[in-house]
């Protein structure tokens, strides 16, 4: 397998992940700004998804806001241009994924791209038409699941999949989390926590788990460290090292530190716990787990994508 080829399954995860992400903040922070009448925290969705803050759209009307996220193509990070990019990734390597992993994302392309399906966006209730949207990215995975064989393109596609998610948890925790628990303490019993955690599919989790009003403290616990929830840290970390231990097996590649890195973040995280966070201050914790996110990603650019073949 060349090395391009594995940097493009790579990035097809990333894109269908990175996308999904998007799609669970558009429709929390939709819900949330019925709830509250704010209209603010697009501008940090704009910043964060987007990476512009000088983008020519009125703040006030949420329908515009989402339309823009969502179909702007002037934008490399809108949801259709990822979708495009997963989309091109996709193509390039049909030969090493499933025929109906390929069909998955096609149709997902072809329908955002059509002129039909965006008319359809401004008749329809915004929520509604989100979650049609969401489906698209469930088929995948699912699709995914049980039609791709367990080598070297699942592989790198876990490993784009789960360096995402991994980025998605600390942003939530670095950002928002942290923000707000220096901003207003009484936010914890608030709607806002509710739709904070829709964002990333923990509200349900939550619940069942601490049946307790919001806490900061249990949130924090829960997106950090409980090997349970799909994308916490914990869980996403273990997953990515399961993956890159396969990588070594099938590969044999030259002497590299990828086991080492990961085996150490995943020891890490499975001593620490929710006293030990508050202990270093979630800013340290979650820059100590940016910076060897960042060796680890360094090291699979150069042992896999950076050689001629694997």
């Amino acid at each position: 397998m060349l090395s391009r080829v594995a940097n493009n399954l790579f990035w097809m995860d990333r894109y269908m992940e990175r996308s999904y992400g998007l799609l669970n903040l558009i429709k929390a922070n939709y819900n949330a700004s019925l709830d509250s009448a704010a209209t603010s925290s697009w501008q940090g969705i704009i910043n964060s998804y987007l990476g512009s803050d000088e983008v020519n759209i009125n703040y006030d009307e949420s329908i515009s806001i989402i339309d823009f996220i969502i179909f702007d193509t002037n934008n490399n990070n809108t949801l259709i241009n990822m979708i495009t990019n997963a989309r091109e990734n996709a193509r390039s390597v049909q030969e090493h994924i499933s025929r109906e992993i390929w069909l998955s994302i096609n149709k997902y392309f072809l329908d955002i791209s059509n002129d039909d399906f965006y008319k359809s966006f401004r008749k329809k209730d915004p929520i509604e038409f989100i979650n049609g949207l969401i489906q698209y990215h469930h088929i995948y995975y699912s699709v995914a699941d049980v039609t791709q064989e367990r080598g070297n393109a699942y592989c790198f596609m876990n490993l784009g999949k789960y360096l995402e998610r991994i980025l998605q948890s600390i942003d939530f925790l670095n950002v928002k989390v942290n923000s707000l628990k220096k901003a207003d303490n009484d936010l914890m019993e608030s709607y806002f926590w509710k739709n904070l955690l829709v964002s990333i599919g923990g509200y349900q989790l939550y619940v069942k788990t601490y049946k307790s009003i919001f806490n900061i403290d249990n949130i924090i616990e829960m997106i950090s460290i409980n090997e349970f929830f799909p994308r916490s840290i914990k869980f996403s970390v273990n997953k990515l090292n399961t993956h890159i231990y396969r990588l070594e097996k099938f590969n044999k590649p030259e002497s590299n530190n990828l086991n080492f890195l990961t085996g150490k973040l995943k020891n890490d995280l499975k001593y620490t716990n929710i006293e030990s966070i508050n202990k270093k201050g979630i800013k340290k914790f979650v820059d100590e787990i940016q910076l060897q996110l960042n060796e680890i990603s360094n090291e699979i650019n150069r042992v896999y994508f950076y050689q001629n073949n694997l």
